[in-house]
């Protein structure tokens, strides 16, 4: 599988390229992403989401938590289509579109405990101002997206920003 070659390799260059980590920093990821597994997975059992915990049975491709951890940065890294992300890790779209759903939870709550998920919405100008303050820098993603237009008038107004129209 993928994951050996890249616990094969001895570039900390490709390490990076291949899921944004070298191996080091990946094997550390995975001790907690194991924990933090195991938590949600007992979380689920006594929530009653699930009657038993997952043992013995056919093993799927993503056996373990070290290679989902593997899968999803993967994927976060690459950003491919399922249609590719599947014929890589050898299972269909829709099973690749699963799997992100199911693990992208488990890596976001690790990230969390390890306080190192970024923070996506800011509030105020004093919470920039202290993020600034505590980090140094900051990085701000500004890309426009396009939104659904509404069919109604008086919401079509509300929405519209006035840049097609502004000629000099």
């Amino acid at each position: 599988m993928i994951l050996e070659k890249y616990l094969n390799l001895n570039k900390p260059r490709i390490e990076k390229s291949v899921v944004g980590l070298t191996k080091d920093q990946f094997l550390r990821l995975s001790e907690s992403f194991n924990q933090t597994y195991h938590e949600m997975q007992n979380e689920r059992l006594v929530n009653g989401d699930i009657r038993r915990l997952p043992k013995g049975g056919a093993l799927g491709m993503l056996d373990t938590p070290q290679k989902m951890l593997f899968f999803i940065l993967y994927y976060m890294k690459t950003y491919c289509t399922f249609d590719v992300l599947g014929f890589t890790f050898g299972f269909s779209s829709g099973h690749a579109h699963d799997h992100i759903k199911r693990i992208f939870p488990i890596l976001k709550r690790t990230l969390m405990t390890l306080e190192v998920l970024p923070i996506r919405t800011i509030s105020s100008v004093e919470e920039l101002m202290q993020l600034i303050e505590k980090h140094g820098e900051i990085i701000l993603d500004g890309v426009e997206c396009a939104c659904v237009r509404p069919q109604n008038d008086e919401t079509q107004k509300a929405h519209y920003s006035g840049k097609k129209n502004d000629t000099l």
